[in-house]
């Protein structure tokens, strides 16, 4: 489950804010600086950002380092970069604008909060993250801009601070696009948080009873979860829907989990699946389900199940999968009773290995005696 296609897929719909007002009550500014700024504003309105860059250009030559004046001009280069979309200038301007700390703190935190959209377009989220982090520090942040946080964590795999935020944003407005609720459950399944990325499957669920992939993931986690119940469960209440799930597709729900590295959880899963008789208990599956035993190391369930199938088939092959068993748990009579009911049909490889074990059963019960 890939967190950032779920996020590429998302349109947030953000937009910069406006560039701030030329003059702050509190705020004076030399009489050549502001009718620079005022000239470069009329430019950039009439759609000549070249002349509004010029003015405040020549302007540059008439401040003093680090002063107020200073730091308006390149946060008036700053809009203008914007609005010519030459993203990295902005952001080159922005920042120095903001590094003298003369601004006015509202306009500062709308300049912050537009560097940290500009940063985030450009990729550099985790300094979009730290930007949006300060700015939350001094007072909390609208919805839309918590979703850009969550946007920034995600990239950057912070999951652990995605989260909670991202579950702020649905708690806030319920009705937001599935994005949202599939942002969640990727990222509490990549932090392997199963049974909280079952829950958000369940939104999504409510929202298309129809879609057969929702009832399938929502099994699919339930498993990872240790849920196998439930798993099977859902997958019956998906077929009584009439979006059921054909027998490939819930064999291939196991292999899933085998595939994820969850042998335990696919063995569950598909005894559960033969026991709803949502799958047949034929014989491939018995072997399946033995096998997914012996690679789980459940010893006890991988012993009866290979005796099951080996009752079943009479294979050589089979009774040696649960000699196998035996051997190392050292059950030397039943060791060799299983050994005796592999003769038959067994070929002269299995022969030899049948005499070896039976020496070596032999050897262990007398040493034993």
């Amino acid at each position: 489950m890939c967190v950032a296609n779920l996020y590429r897929s998302a349109a947030l719909g953000l937009t910069l804010l406006l560039a701030p007002g030329l003059v702050m009550a509190q705020q004076a500014i030399n009489p050549a600086v502001f009718q620079a700024l005022t000239a470069a504003q009329k430019a950039q309105q009439g759609g000549d950002l070249g002349k509004a860059r010029s003015a405040l250009n020549q302007a540059l030559d008439d401040v003093e380092a680090g002063s107020l004046e200073l730091a308006l001009i390149q946060q008036r280069l700053g809009y203008v970069a914007i609005a010519a979309q030459q993203n990295r200038q902005a952001i080159d301007w922005l920042r120095k604008a903001l590094a003298h700390g003369k601004l006015d703190a509202t306009v500062a935190r709308q300049d912050q909060l537009n560097l940290a959209q500009l940063l985030a377009a450009e990729g550099q989220y985790s300094d979009a993250a730290r930007l949006l982090e300060t700015v939350q520090a001094k007072g909390a942040l609208t919805l839309e801009q918590k979703q850009l946080l969550v946007q920034c964590y995600s990239q950057t795999q912070n999951y652990a601070k995605a989260i909670p935020l991202a579950e702020q944003v649905v708690r806030a407005d319920p009705g937001v696009g599935d994005v949202w609720y599939q942002l969640l459950v990727g990222m509490n399944y990549q932090q392997e948080r199963y049974s909280s990325a079952a829950q958000w499957q369940k939104v999504l669920l409510k929202r298309a009873p129809q879609n057969r992939e929702h009832w399938r993931q929502l099994a699919g986690l339930q498993s990872q979860a240790g849920e196998q119940p439930a798993a099977a469960a859902t997958l019956r209440l998906a077929h009584e829907a009439g979006v059921g799930l054909t027998q490939t597709d819930l064999d291939n729900l196991v292999a899933l989990q085998m595939n994820a590295g969850a042998p335990w959880q696919a063995a569950r899963l598909l005894e559960e699946l033969m026991a709803q008789k949502l799958l047949p208990t034929d014989a491939a599956r018995q072997e399946r389900l033995a096998q997914l035993w012996t690679l789980a190391r459940d010893r006890t369930r991988a012993r009866d199940a290979w005796i099951a199938v080996a009752n079943g088939s009479g294979r050589a092959d089979h009774w040696l999968r649960l000699a196998s068993i035996q051997l190392e748990d050292g059950q030397w009579p039943d060791l060799l009773t299983t050994l005796k009911r592999a003769q038959s049909g067994a070929s002269s490889q299995q022969r030899q290995l049948i005499r070896q074990w039976e020496g070596y059963a032999r050897l262990a019960m007398e040493d034993n005696s």
